[in-house]
Formats: C-alpha cells, sequence, structure tokens
C-alpha cells in the first residue's frame, strides 16, 4: 500500500475560471489515511461548522445561479474532490432518486469519488466509480447538461482513465479532467 500524498494545486489554478460566488478554498484538499477528517475530526478544516440545511427543490436550468452546484464545479476543477461531492451531495438529495438531475449529480459525485480513489493509488475502486459515473452521465450524451458539455467529459474520462487497462495508474495532472461550464 502506498502512503497517502497530499493533493498539489492544480497545473494553471490561478488563471482557471470561477463560476461560483464562494471564491474562498478550504485550508487543505481532504486525503483519507493523510489529513484529519474535515467533519468528524476536531483538526478537520470544516469541524463544527453547521451543517447546512436541505437544499431546496431546485430545477436544471436555474444552473446558472445555482450556488451549489457552482461550488463544486469550482472546488472540483480546483481538485478540493471530497469537498466538491459535499457541495453537491445536497443537491442530490434534494431530487428524487430516480431523477434525472439526481442522476446527473450522482455521475459527477461518481468522478470525484473516482480521481480521489485514483490519488491514493486504490485503482479497482477507481475504476469501479469512473464505470458508474460514466454509466449514469451517459444518458446525457449528446447534451450541455447544466452548462456541461458531457460527450466531453465522457471522452476525457475514457483518455484519462485509459492507462489502468495497461496497469498505470495516471496521476493528477494537466490532463486531469475539469469541468468547463458553457454560461448563458
Amino acid at each position: 500500500m502506498t502512503r497517502a500524498e497530499p493533493i498539489l494545486d492544480p497545473p494553471g489554478m490561478a488563471n482557471g475560471p470561477w463560476y461560483g460566488a464562494d471564491r474562498t478554498l478550504p485550508a487543505y484538499r481532504f486525503v483519507p489515511g493523510l489529513h484529519p477528517h474535515p467533519t468528524r475530526s476536531p483538526e478537520g478544516h470544516s469541524y463544527g461548522r453547521p451543517v447546512p440545511d436541505a437544499h431546496p427543490p431546485w430545477m436544471p436550468e436555474q444552473w446558472p445561479a445555482l450556488q451549489a452546484y457552482l461550488r463544486g464545479v469550482d472546488l472540483f476543477n480546483r481538485w478540493y474532490f471530497w469537498e466538491a461531492h459535499e457541495a453537491w451531495e445536497p443537491l442530490w438529495r434534494a431530487q428524487p432518486a430516480d431523477s434525472e438531475p439526481a442522476r446527473f449529480i450522482q455521475g459527477l459525485t461518481g468522478v470525484t469519488a473516482a480521481l480521489l480513489k485514483l490519488h491514493v493509488r486504490e485503482t479497482t475502486a477507481a475504476r469501479t466509480l469512473r464505470r458508474a459515473a460514466s454509466d449514469r452521465l451517459s444518458a446525457f450524451r449528446g447534451t450541455v447538461w447544466m452548462g456541461l458539455d458531457v460527450d466531453r467529459l465522457l471522452n476525457d474520462l475514457e483518455r484519462y482513465f485509459s492507462p489502468l487497462a495497461t496497469g498505470v495508474p495516471p496521476y493528477l495532472g494537466p490532463e486531469t479532467p475539469s469541468l468547463r461550464l458553457n454560461l448563458p
């Protein structure tokens, strides 16, 4: 088992777009086995913060003003994968489980989990999570859903994860998929 390493800043992070209003970043990118759990440990970067209330019902076309969604995209693009997942979870919970919005958000959270597992070199889990996320997101192929070109994301994920087929796990770097939104 390899020792967990911190997740460093993505290349070009300072020049990347911000989509949401909250432009603060947590004190660290949570990596299991390396950092204290963000909410459960007294040393965690979000320990003691109030648990957000349930997110009110929302519609996909509201995405340009949906701050929880935009916050998750911003965190994802800065490689705060666990934190992006946490930003999106209330959106997922606010939808019926079998709805398109829930499946879309669940697909995105699956991508964050796959990338975090890949970073800690749990390649079997990363492969499984990426496949499940891609399966959920495949229902949105051919669309720009909530500002995201789904075909581009799925193609980027396929290309990025493809070295796993030969036993070579990719590292976080310039080829790591990002979420670029098509703003109205």
